[in-house]
Formats: structure tokens, sequence, C-alpha cells
């Protein structure tokens, strides 16, 4: 074999190893690439739960309590303190007397000696209401308060009891009261019917604004001797008639009174569009 054949022998066998190693003075291993296969993950969406609503549930009523409306004095009591009862007048009148009158000169109880009078005790709202009118240093009235309680407040038991009269018919004043033309406010509610206890001869003017809520017992002024009163007393009306019923005030007998004031006064006490009722049918029940 000659030099020549010999020498290229090297170059024989690169051209046979081609594919397996690179042709160089050193020989170098390929490097193997390797391929990674990654699963994507898959995510499934649930359906969104759509909560069901609860069936309505029926407004309870929240029955109204009763208290007596002089501070310290029971219900049981109020009758020992009573000095001028109801003596309802005839339909269209508005004498004699539309309420009870409550006075003392002196009075003695578990709770309190009082032989100072009367005047300046606290007087409490007989029922929950809304304050209807506000009156303030008027003839016959005085000072007073005028509170709405809604048949629908008071227990089945009170209104069977109370054998609620129907809708009477609207009375012309006799002429000899010279009324103005009655109130026909769109805003009352013929189709309700409303409780209205009327606090007269307050010692101060209410401080309330027609609108307020009160409770059961809550003060709402103190006996006094305004208005058309010789005494110092709680002069106590009550009165049904159409629901949210309101007065900006009301006065008679008295040349300052205005034709509104008169007006509401005429509607309010003798043309029984507001019925009267002797307030014992309410205060004869009990907490």
């Amino acid at each position: 074999m000659s030099r020549n054949s010999i020498k290229n022998i090297p170059v024989l066998i690169c051209i046979l190893g081609i594919g397996l190693s690179a042709c160089s003075g050193n020989s170098i291993a390929a490097t193997p690439t390797v391929t990674i296969q990654v699963e994507t993950a898959t995510f499934t969406l649930e359906p969104t739960i759509t909560p069901t609503p609860l069936p309505p549930t029926a407004t309870p009523i929240p029955y109204t309590n009763i208290s007596s409306p002089l501070q310290n004095i029971s219900l049981d009591e109020l009758n020992s303190v009573n000095t001028n009862p109801f003596d309802p007048p005839p339909l269209g009148f508005d004498e004699p007397h539309q309420g009870i009158d409550y006075s003392y000169y002196r009075f003695e109880n578990e709770l309190m000696t009082d032989s100072d009078g009367i005047e300046g005790l606290e007087i409490l709202s007989v029922l929950d209401g809304s304050v209807t009118s506000v009156i303030n240093d008027r003839m016959p009235y005085g000072n007073a308060i005028i509170i709405e309680t809604p048949l629908n407040l008071l227990p089945p038991q009170w209104l069977a009891a109370l054998q609620i009269p129907e809708i009477a018919a609207t009375l012309v004043p006799d002429p000899r009261h010279n009324c103005p033309d009655l109130v026909d406010d769109p805003s009352w509610d013929n189709t309700s019917r409303s409780l209205y206890f009327v606090y007269g001869h307050l010692l101060n003017p209410p401080q309330f604004f027609v609108g307020d809520t009160v409770k059961s017992g809550e003060v709402i002024g103190q006996v006094g001797n305004t208005g058309n009163s010789s005494n110092a007393h709680l002069h106590l009306e009550l009165r049904l008639g159409p629901g949210g019923a309101s007065f900006d005030s009301m006065a008679k007998y008295d040349t300052r009174a205005s034709i509104e004031e008169m007006a509401n006064y005429c509607t309010w006490r003798i043309s029984n569009r507001f019925e009267l009722l002797d307030p014992a049918t309410i205060l004869q029940f009990r907490p």
C-alpha cells in the first residue's frame, strides 16, 4: 500500500462516519435534543347557582299599647279624678260637654302624694299615633294637641268591643253657630278610619309638629288652665274620622279666630264628619 493510500484512510473513515460525529482532529459527541410535552390544563366552568327568593312573609300589625293620660295615675284610678263627665250634645250642636275633664286639688296613691293640685302634672299619650294638629293658645282648647291612631293598629278584640259605628252623614251646623263653609280636604282618606284624641288646656304650647309620631305613655305636655278653662284640668276628647286628617289650627268664640280656624273647628266639632265618642270606650281596655 502506497503512502498516499495510507494518508487517505482517515478521509474515508470520516466520510463513512458522517452523521455520527464531526470530522475534526478531536471528536465531540452530538448533544441529544429532548422535546418536553406540557399538558395544558382544561378548566370546566360550573353553572352559576341562582338563589331562590324566599316567599314573602306577612307584615305584622304593630298593635298599640294603652296608657293612662295622666302620669302616676293608673287607668283604674282615672274615675276618681273625673270632675266633668262626658255629656254629648245633640247632633249639630257644640254643648254641653264633648269629652272628659280630669282634675284634683289633692291626690294620693302608692306612687305619689300631691297636695298642690293637678296643674303641671305630665300628660301621656293614651295610644300610639301621629300628631295631626298643634293648637297654640286658641279658644276654646287653649294649648292643645290632637293625635291620630288608625283603627288597623288596634287589636281585633278592641275593635269588636268598640262596635265602631258606620260612617255618618256630614251635618250642616246650625246657623246660630255662624260657621263658615266646612272643610273638605281631598287628602283625607275616606277609605280608612282613625281615632283622634284631643288633649286640651295644656300648660304650654306642645313641643311637637304635625306628622311627629308618639308612643303610648310618651309625655306630650303638662296639665294647664289655658283656653276656655276656669281651673287646671285635662280635657280629653275622642273622635272617629277619615284617615290622615290634619289641621293647622282651630279656634272659635274669639274675635281673633280666622275664617280658616273657625272652618276647621266647625268641621271638627259640629259637622259630625268626625264622630264623637266617649273616651271611656278606649280607657276601659288594659295593657
